[in-house]
């Protein structure tokens, strides 16, 4: 049972990819041509990091829910915030605290002041959000969500 949901898992991984690298192939193909309006484009939270660098976020989608952003930086609250909501994603937080860290920093901690730029998600957790784009948006689904039990293949990113 556990084998055919690692299946499902994995193919809605690789359909995400696919559905990127086509969109991007558009993108590219339709670049230069300009209709006048302002174009939203949305991406899966898979996407490689990098494509995200230089762009501005101005929503997660949740589904059907929408949460207006600002920056990278809200994203990540968003995400955060929405797994910590779930109880086992809170629990995979929870365990996560105070010992996931990179180099120099923790990505998760109890305490602010051990952090350049906390972020409160819930009391007592606090999410270091001091990095660009791309570390960023590496560290919330490689570093952190991959842990947890937390699905995020079907979160969107809306560009402006």
């Amino acid at each position: 049972m556990n084998d055919i949901a690692e299946i499902k898992k994995a193919f809605e991984t690789v359909k995400s990819s696919i559905n990127t690298a086509f969109d991007l192939l558009i993108l590219s193909l339709c670049e230069g041509e300009s209709t006048g309006l302002q174009a939203e484009s949305i991406y899966p939270l898979t996407t490689p990091p990098r494509y995200f660098i230089g762009k501005k976020p101005a929503a997660v989608l949740f589904g059907e829910d929408r949460i207006d952003v600002k920056s990278w930086r809200d994203v990540y609250a968003a995400v955060l915030k929405r797994c910590n909501s779930d109880p086992k994603g809170h629990e995979g937080l929870m365990c996560l605290r105070n010992k996931t860290a990179g180099k120099v920093r923790l990505f998760l901690s109890d305490k602010p002041d051990t952090m350049t730029s906390p972020l409160k998600i819930d009391e007592d957790m606090y999410g270091e959000t001091h990095y660009g784009t791309e570390t960023l948006l590496h560290i919330l689904c490689k570093r952190i969500l991959d842990y947890t039990d937390f699905d995020y293949n079907e979160i969107k990113i809306m560009l402006r």
